[in-house]
C-alpha cells in the first residue's frame, strides 16, 4: 500500500504531496511532489528513504533535522505531512483514524 499526505501551504500557495510505502527491508520509501524550490531541496537532502525511529524519535528524526529542514520556512508544513505519510504507513496512524479525521490544520483566528 502506498499512503499519500498532501500539504496545501495556502500562505504561500504551493502543495506538495508525499507518498509513502513500506519497503521490504523495513524502511520507508518517500516520493515528495511539490511546486515548490525550497520543499525540492527538502526532498534531495532528506533522501527517499526514512526509517521508522525518524518517526517516533523527534529528537533524532531526520525528517525534522536542523542541516535538511533549513531550507524552508518555519511554518511550512512538509515535514508535518512527510512524518503523516511515514506514520501510516508504518502502521503507527491508522487509516481508519486518517480517514475520519480527513486533515490536520491551522485556523488564523483574526478579530475584526
Amino acid at each position: 500500500m502506498v499512503s499519500k499526505v498532501r500539504a496545501n501551504m495556502r500562505t504561500c500557495s504551493k502543495t506538495t504531496l508525499v507518498k509513502a510505502e513500506l519497503r521490504d527491508d523495513g524502511t520507508i520509501g518517500i516520493h515528495i511532489a511539490t511546486d515548490c524550490d525550497n520543499v525540492r531541496q527538502y526532498a534531495k537532502l532528506l533522501g527517499d528513504t526514512v526509517t521508522i525511529e525518524d518517526c517516533t524519535d523527534y529528537r533524532n528524526s531526520r525528517i525534522f533535522a536542523d542541516d535538511i529542514r533549513m531550507v524552508l520556512s518555519l511554518p511550512c508544513l512538509v515535514p508535518s505531512a512527510v512524518i503523516n505519510a511515514a506514520s501510516m504507513e508504518a502502521g503507527l496512524l491508522t487509516t481508519s483514524c486518517a480517514k475520519r479525521a480527513g486533515s490536520n490544520d491551522n485556523e488564523f483566528v483574526l478579530d475584526g
